[in-house]
């Protein structure tokens, strides 16, 4: 009792932090929508950026709004008795979404401190917005992607535990045509993979710009290889590794390349992202859409693996549940007599259970079998004619009931 009250407790605090989270953002975007022009300094182009970014902001102010959703169904009971799908969605877009910021922003405020003091390049009060509000936002991106991580572990634990505590090895590989499309994947995520460790490795690019683009970087290779690790299914062999690592780690890539491409390509294809300084050529655009694309793909395959492994330990479980039930049904039961109540039966091995049974009761006295046979001289073999030839001679029983020859 005491473990639950402590786990709703933290359910109750990790929910807490992240709407808590998520207002500062909500409360300047929402100013922006109403006209104001809060954390905005004079000439920023974010002061004049039309429909195009009023309509981004918009869908920003959606996507936050439904983190609260989110959470509410995380920590309320009716949360359990939604459809997987419905809460799937929206937490594979929060963790795309927020997941490079939550390991880029920390070692962009790291490295600042060790630079004493140095500023993200993006964040130039003459260019963008004032300074404070990059590290209120982000901050608060950060402390949502921790609070919804940690509540979707405590959710899956409680409703999918079980599956993802499975082996990672099944002894079975994918089909050819799985294959085949996660080589279509790697390719189409090629040319984002090369464009990140290319700026990742520019010397002389700011340093900021070059956390962000190792951090995609290293998305990358781990969507490639979480992936390619789910498809093998390898030998079975002794090993402690679960499903879920590879799973989480692999998914939250995958969402990664998915979502940020989509939202880079549609910045550049609606005009908002040239607002904020995002390069949108032709080839810019090909590279967000082959890159969501692989995110896309990845994920699909993902979610085809997940799918076959919860339907094998579906069907075992059901095997063994039929199993189970058989054996109760062909357990022995005691032998009952007339009036239903147990009697012992003793068998031999090799001998039928009614020749058993009629070797264990005594055959009823008759005439015959009292008086010696005419004409012969051996004595009757009866225990009853021995025992009164015993008697009449003097005798009388011998100990252990054994009766006493004749001479």
């Amino acid at each position: 009792m005491d473990d639950m009250d402590d786990m709703d407790r933290a359910r109750a605090a990790l929910a807490a932090g992240a709407v808590t989270a998520c207002l500062p953002y909500l409360t300047l975007k929402l100013n922006w929508l109403a006209g104001g022009h809060l954390g905005i300094p004079e000439g920023s182009p974010l002061r004049d950026g039309g429909a195009a970014l009023w309509s981004v902001n918009a869908l920003t102010v959606a996507m936050d709004a439904t983190v609260l959703l989110l959470v509410l169904a995380l920590v309320r009971p009716f949360g359990q008795r939604l459809p997987g799908l419905l809460l799937a969605l929206p937490l594979w877009g929060a963790a795309g979404l927020l997941g490079p910021i939550a390991v880029a922003f920390p070692l962009q405020a790291v490295t600042g401190v060790l630079r004493s003091g140095g500023g993200s390049g993006d964040g130039d009060p003459g260019r963008l917005l004032e300074g404070w509000v990059w590290t209120l936002v982000y901050t608060g991106f950060t402390l949502q992607a921790l609070a919804l991580g940690r509540l979707f572990a405590l959710y899956v634990r409680r409703r999918w535990g079980a599956l993802l505590r499975s082996p990672l090895r099944t002894g079975a590989t994918e089909g050819a045509a799985a294959w085949a499309a996660f080589a279509v994947a790697v390719l189409a995520v090629l040319p984002a993979a090369v464009s990140h460790t290319d700026f990742a490795l520019d010397s002389g690019g700011a340093g900021d710009r070059r956390i962000v683009e190792a951090t995609f970087a290293a998305y990358t290779v781990l969507a490639v290889l979480g992936t390619a690790r789910l498809l093998h299914g390898g030998t079975p062999r002794r090993s402690r590794a679960r499903l879920w690592p590879t799973l989480i780690t692999a998914g939250t890539a995958s969402a990664v390349l998915a979502c940020w491409g989509g939202w880079l390509l549609l910045g550049s294809l609606s005009g908002g992202g040239r607002t904020v300084g995002q390069h949108d050529d032709r080839a810019a655009e090909w590279t967000y859409a082959a890159q969501l694309l692989a995110g896309l793909l990845f994920t699909a395959l993902l979610a085809r693996a997940l799918r076959r492994r919860a339907a094998v330990r579906s069907a075992r479980l059901r095997a063994a549940a039929s199993r189970a039930v058989v054996h109760r049904a062909d357990a022995p039961r005691p032998a009952t007599g007339r009036t239903g109540s147990p009697r012992p039966v003793t068998r031999q091995a090799g001998v039928p259970e009614a020749a058993t049974h009629r070797a264990a009761t005594p055959p009823a006295p008759t005439h015959q079998a009292d008086a010696p046979r005419a004409g012969t001289a051996q004595a009757a073999t009866t225990p009853r004619a021995a025992a009164g030839r015993a008697g009449g001679a003097g005798g009388g029983p011998q100990p252990g009931g054994t009766p006493a020859s004749r001479r």
